[in-house]
């Protein structure tokens, strides 16, 4: 097949792109949200915007309208004990923005549902032996017992994927703000625990910063809007989990012995293997093309881009050399990994800096069988496209190619 038809074939089975949508506008929506212009949930006593970006919520310290409360806002049953605002201690401010964790017998059947669906094929792959599934569903479970901030995050994580599997619209609404508000207080108790790694503690928070990434992964890649939607989600999610990345890589000498020992072992034996033929090709032609334009780009840029590449090549590496299907969950490394100045090169548009999130974006398109991923990945190359135009096509080249040859193989198996 040729080039012009490859790219036809693709244009056709593409999906359609969505138009930008109108700026919301929230009239009710928290102090901080409106400082900057962006969408607030209005969730109390803190929205999700503030939590994921560890802010001061404004909903915090005030008083809610009783016109504008939402429905699903539980009640502490503490009577007030004054009318008049009182000066809070930095430690009263943190008590206040800290939630009870009070439980129901929906929050018992998201638990249950965890155990029994969730964490096991073929919704979740965790082990490559399935052998091993029920004696890693029973520590993750046991860790989140004994870790609230862990507990919210997974019970989170389970009304998310729950809401998936609803065809009922009203269901699949109620779904998804409980997993808006188990994942606003989760984020609120572990900003407020602000743990540090320990011998007790390293399983729960490395437990937690996984979750936590599919969630949010989830919910960027399913966005709706157009590239800049999504971008600014995406560097939002990158905010949020590369910071709870790092509490985790400080510890990691203390995870690595724990009983997670197991599956990290085989991640880090990879390390020892030579790169798959297969892989060697994926980044390559990206380096290449970044040479040639170094100067253009300027020295700070390139190496920026560079390395940014040079790690994507290690995750496409370690994607064909362990085991399917366990090997999705090291696409949520790059994300980690990737400098603060690359965030910035995306943040500002950078046509080089999303080039290489479309190859990103790849692994995610061959793990679109995964609910956390599902088309994330086409979408997210196909509106990379869609911005950049026809004279960044060259960049795109293999990541478009990719989509019409898988196009191209579902449709030979469907005849």
């Amino acid at each position: 097949m040729d080039t012009q038809s490859t790219t036809s074939a693709t244009r056709k089975t593409s999906l359609p792109f969505k138009k930008r949508r109108a700026h919301y506008k929230s009239r009710k929506g928290c102090r901080e949200c409106k400082l900057r212009h962006v969408k607030c949930d209005e969730q109390r006593p803190v929205c999700l915007q503030c939590a994921t970006l560890d802010r001061s919520c404004s909903y915090a310290f005030s008083i809610p309208d009783p016109e504008g409360d939402s429905p699903n806002t539980v009640s502490t049953g503490s009577p007030p004990e004054s009318q008049s605002p009182v000066p809070a201690s930095p430690q009263t401010q943190a008590a206040q923005q800290t939630p009870p964790q009070m439980f129901n017998l929906g929050h018992l059947a998201l638990l249950h549902h965890v155990e029994t669906d969730l964490l096991r094929p073929p919704f979740t792959h965790l082990v490559a032996d399935e052998n091993d599934t029920h004696a890693l569903i029973r520590l993750i479970v046991q860790s989140a017992l004994s870790t609230p901030f862990l507990m919210d995050e997974l019970l989170a994580f389970s009304a998310l994927h729950l809401g998936t599997l609803k065809a009922d619209s009203v269901e699949k609404d109620y779904l998804r703000a409980q997993a808006v508000q188990l994942q606003t207080r989760a984020l609120m108790l572990f900003n407020a625990t602000d743990p540090e790694n320990t011998e007790q503690n390293c399983t729960a928070i490395f437990l937690f910063s996984s979750f936590l990434g599919m969630h949010m992964l989830h919910d960027t890649v399913n966005s709706k809007g157009d590239l800049l939607d999504l971008l600014e989600n995406f560097i939002q999610f990158i905010g949020l989990y590369r910071g709870v990345g790092l509490v985790t890589s400080h510890g990691w000498h203390i995870i690595r012995n724990s009983e997670l020992s197991s599956i990290l072992s085989v991640i880090e034996a990879v390390d020892m293997l030579t790169a798959p033929s297969e892989s060697e090709n994926n980044c390559i032609r990206l380096l290449g093309l970044l040479k040639r334009d170094e100067e253009r780009l300027g020295t700070s840029s390139y190496e920026t881009c560079r390395d940014a590449v040079q790690f994507l090549q290690w995750v496409f590496n370690q994607h064909v050399a362990l085991p399917s299907p366990i090997n999705r969950h090291i696409v949520l490394a790059w994300p980690v990994r990737i400098s603060v100045e690359f965030l910035d090169l995306l943040k500002n548009r950078n046509p080089e800096a999303l080039a290489i999130m479309a190859h990103w974006a790849i692994l995610l398109h061959r793990g679109q069988d995964f609910w956390v991923f599902g088309h994330g990945g086409r979408y997210l190359v196909e509106a990379i496209t869609e911005f950049l135009g026809p004279s960044w096509d060259e960049w795109l080249e293999w990541p478009r190619q990719f989509l019409a040859s898988t196009d191209l193989n579902n449709s030979t198996i469907r005849v």
